[in-house]
């Protein structure tokens, strides 16, 4: 489903090189749960990115669902993005001057769904993640764990063959980060392909499959 062959990716920080990622190789098939862990600076985010068709690499090949992405442009890349790859990040970014429901809907409105399509996906989503109740409220008239929730169920609300989540709990106080935990984890019982990065190794322990970076590399790769 994902392969990745020597990826590469190179930033210019003050003038110097820094290498963040270094001719990696990963295959990641369809309905893992894998967690991606290393300390600061070691390439998680930067390869969650790639993954994600946020960023291109200097080197490599990447092929999503047996299609070559690296050689896409841009709109491509977006179209693909859009239809198979759903994203949860630590801060949420949710808009603020939108409801929990708009929020959930602004992919699909973006995208062009019928409404009542639309409204079709919002009611099970709002059921299936417990929003019902606040389904009117703004971002800050709800708890960090209902945010999450929120960025969730936006990010399930094109169907996404795979859910990257970049250190979902890290916003958030331990109980609440639990019950987001087992939300995405709802989303990996389902079928869905979850990946998450990640600084703990409670959460890391709870995935499947471990990667563990080191200085831009796949280091480890543990299963079980």
């Amino acid at each position: 489903m994902i392969r990745l062959n020597g990826i590469a990716r190179t930033f210019l920080v003050g003038g110097e090189e820094v290498h963040a990622l270094r001719d990696v190789d990963l295959e990641i098939t369809h309905g893992e749960y894998l967690s991606i862990m290393g300390p600061s600076g070691s390439g998680k985010s930067t390869l969650l990115n790639i993954v994600g068709l946020l960023d291109r690499p200097d080197a490599g090949s990447y092929e999503l669902d047996g299609r070559k992405v690296t050689a896409l442009n841009d709109d491509e890349l977006a179209r693909v993005r859009r239809e198979k790859i759903g994203f949860v990040f630590q801060f949420f970014h949710l808009v603020p001057r939108l409801t929990a429901v708009q929020n959930i809907e602004l992919p699909m409105v973006l995208a062009g769904i019928d409404p009542a399509e639309r409204r079709r996906r919002l009611d099970r989503l709002l059921a299936e993640y417990g929003l019902e109740a606040r389904a009117g409220h703004r971002p800050d008239q709800l708890s960090g764990g209902q945010c999450q929730r929120v960025a969730i169920a936006r990010a399930m609300s094109m169907g996404p063959t795979v859910i990257l989540a970049d250190e979902p709990t890290g916003n958030l106080d331990r109980h609440t980060g639990q019950e987001v935990l087992s939300v995405l984890e709802r989303v990996h019982q389902n079928g869905g392909t979850v990946i998450i990065v990640t600084h703990d190794p409670e959460i890391g322990a709870r995935s499947h499959r471990r990667l563990r970076m080191l200085d831009g590399a796949i280091v480890g790769d543990e299963r079980g």
